[in-house]
C-alpha cells in the first residue's frame, strides 16, 4: 500500500487497504492512509473517508500525524473550518507540510493575507517545490493569475515532468485567455487517455493526419466539460470519415441524435483496431483551436432539442399556474469542496422559491434514491418532474420549453448555453477559465449572463440581480417559449 501511495497509484493503494480491512485489520496508520487515498482519488462517498479519519483519530488518541492527515481529508471535503481546528491542536514548531495545508485552508476561506504570511514563516531552507506550489495556490485563490503562472513555471524549471504544475499552469494561462500557450500544458490532466505510464502526454496528431485513422473520442472529466467540448465534434466528424465517440452514458443519446450518421456513439470502451487513435474530449479544443477558436455557434447554439419532446414538455408546463417557467440548477461539483463553491444553500433555495409569479422547474440531477437533496428541493417549493438529468436529451427539451434558466456552475449551465437558451449563471467570486465573460455575457455561450459573487460564499446579492432581470417589466409578461 505504501509503495502504491509513493508513486501516486491511489486505486491500487485503496484496493490494498480495503482488502486489509476486510481481513480485520485496524491499525490506525493504515486506516488513515486508506482514507487519504480515497480523498485524493475522489473515489467513494466522502462521509466514508471522514468516518475512517475520525476512527484513526480516536484510535491514535489524536496523534499529530493523524490530525494532519485528517485535516487534509476535511479540506478535500469542503470542511475547511474543521481542518483548521485539527491543525490548531498541533504543537509548534509545525512541519512545513502542516503550515502549507493551513495556508491552503485559509486561502479557501478568503483569508489570503494570512495564508501568505504563514507561508513566509517557513525557513528558506525548507522551501522546496511544494512550498512554491502552495504559494501559487494562494495567488490562484486571489485570482492573481500572472503571479501564479510565474511560480508554476519556476517549479517546471526544476521538475519538468511535474504533472500538477503543468495542469495548474494551463489553468492560469487559460484564465488569462492565453489558450494557444495553455493547451499543451492542459494535456497533462490525469483524465487524458493519451498519458504515458510515466504520466507525460503523448503528442496529439495533427487534424490532417487523423483523417487517415479510425479516431475515437473518449469522454473525460465531467458531463458539463463533455458538453462544452462537443462543439468541436461536428467539424471533427467532417474531417474524419471513421469517428467513434464514447461519452458519459447520460450524454450518449443526445450526441447520437446531434451527430452525422457515419459517427458511431457508444457507451464504454469497445474493441479498437491497430490504426485507432484515441483522443480525450478535453483535447478537442487544442486540436481544432487554430482553425475554430472557441467555435461559438451564435445565439441558436450547437445543440438542438427534439421537437416532439419539446412539445411534450410544453403541454405539461401549460397545466401549471400562470407566470414564468424558469429552470433551476442548484447543486454543482463532485466533492464537498466543489459543492461549497458551486451550490445554493437551503435558505437561498427558499429565497428563489419566494419569487412572485414564477414556477420553478428543478433541473438538478440527483442520484436515484437520494432523499436528502430531493427534500431540499421540495421544501423550497420547486417542481421536480421525474428524475431530471438522468436523460440529458429529455433535459435539453425541457430547458428549450422554459422561459429561461438560473443555475450555478454545472451541467445545466452547459446544456442551456449549448442550446442557446437565455438566463443567468451564478459564478463564484474566484471564477475559472470556463466562465470567461465578454462584459456580462458568457463568452463560450453568449445567450447566458454571468452573475459573479462579490462576497465569497454568499449568493444573496446575485439572486437579487437575477430577480431584477426576470421580475422587472416587461419580462414578466413575456412567456416567450409557450405557444
Amino acid at each position: 500500500m505504501r509503495a502504491a501511495m509513493e508513486r501516486g497509484d491511489w486505486q491500487t493503494a485503496i484496493q490494498a487497504g480495503q482488502s486489509w480491512r476486510e481481513q480485520g485489520g485496524r491499525d490506525w496508520r493504515l486506516t488513515l492512509n486508506l482514507a487519504l487515498c480515497g480523498c485524493r482519488a475522489h473515489q467513494g462517498p466522502e462521509q466514508h473517508w471522514l468516518a475512517l479519519a475520525e476512527e484513526a483519530l480516536q484510535n491514535s488518541h489524536h496523534h499529530p500525524h493523524a490530525r494532519l492527515a485528517a485535516a487534509e481529508i476535511a479540506a478535500g471535503s469542503g470542511q475547511w473550518e474543521a481542518g483548521l481546528e485539527l491543525l490548531k491542536g498541533l504543537q509548534p514548531p509545525l512541519p512545513a507540510t502542516a503550515l502549507q495545508l493551513r495556508s491552503a485552508l485559509l486561502a479557501k476561506l478568503n483569508r489570503s493575507d494570512e495564508a501568505l504570511a504563514l507561508l513566509l514563516q517557513i525557513a528558506a531552507a525548507d522551501r522546496d517545490w511544494r512550498w512554491t506550489m502552495a504559494l501559487a495556490a494562494v495567488h490562484v485563490h486571489s485570482s492573481n493569475w500572472s503571479a501564479a503562472e510565474q511560480l508554476y513555471r519556476a517549479v517546471l524549471q526544476q521538475r519538468p515532468r511535474q504533472r500538477e504544475a503543468h495542469l495548474n499552469l494551463a489553468l492560469a494561462l487559460l484564465s488569462q485567455r492565453r489558450c494557444a500557450e495553455a493547451w499543451p500544458h492542459y494535456e497533462w490532466r490525469s483524465s487524458n487517455p493519451r498519458l504515458r505510464p510515466d504520466g507525460s502526454p503523448r503528442p496529439l496528431p495533427p487534424l490532417e493526419e487523423l483523417a487517415q485513422h479510425h479516431v475515437i473520442v473518449q469522454g473525460e472529466q465531467g458531463v458539463g466539460d463533455q458538453i462544452m467540448a462537443s462543439r468541436y465534434l461536428p467539424p471533427l466528424a467532417a474531417a474524419c470519415p471513421r469517428l467513434r465517440v464514447e461519452p458519459a452514458p447520460r450524454l450518449a443519446g443526445l450526441l447520437r441524435r446531434q451527430l452525422p450518421p457515419h459517427v458511431s456513439v457508444a457507451t464504454g470502451s469497445q474493441a479498437r483496431g491497430d490504426d485507432a487513435v484515441v483522443i480525450g474530449s478535453g483535447s478537442l479544443a487544442m486540436l481544432l483551436w487554430p482553425c475554430l477558436g472557441m467555435a461559438a455557434a451564435g445565439s441558436q447554439g450547437y445543440l438542438k432539442a427534439e421537437p416532439q419532446r419539446v412539445a411534450h414538455w410544453r403541454s405539461k408546463l401549460a397545466k401549471m399556474p400562470p407566470g414564468l417557467r424558469l429552470g433551476l440548477g442548484w447543486l454543482g461539483g463532485a466533492s464537498g469542496s466543489e459543492r461549497r463553491e458551486r451550490s445554493l444553500s437551503p435558505t437561498e433555495l427558499k429565497q428563489l422559491g419566494a419569487w412572485p409569479g414564477v414556477q420553478w422547474l428543478d433541473l438538478q440531477y440527483l442520484p436515484s434514491g437520494d432523499s436528502h437533496w430531493t427534500q431540499l428541493s421540495r421544501d423550497a417549493g420547486l417542481h421536480r418532474l421525474g428524475e431530471p438529468g438522468h436523460d440529458l436529451d429529455d433535459a435539453l427539451a425541457l430547458i428549450a420549453a422554459l422561459d429561461g434558466v438560473v443555475t450555478t456552475r454545472q451541467t445545466v449551465a452547459h446544456l442551456a448555453g449549448a442550446l442557446g437558451q437565455t438566463g443567468q449563471v451564478l459564478v463564484p467570486a474566484r471564477p475559472e477559465w470556463r466562465y470567461w465573460g465578454d462584459g456580462i455575457r458568457w463568452a463560450w455561450y453568449p445567450t447566458l449572463e454571468l452573475l459573479q459573487q462579490s462576497q465569497r460564499g454568499s449568493w444573496t446579492e446575485m439572486l437579487e440581480q437575477a430577480a431584477q432581470r426576470w421580475l422587472a417589466p416587461p419580462q414578466n409578461a413575456a412567456n416567450k417559449n409557450r405557444d
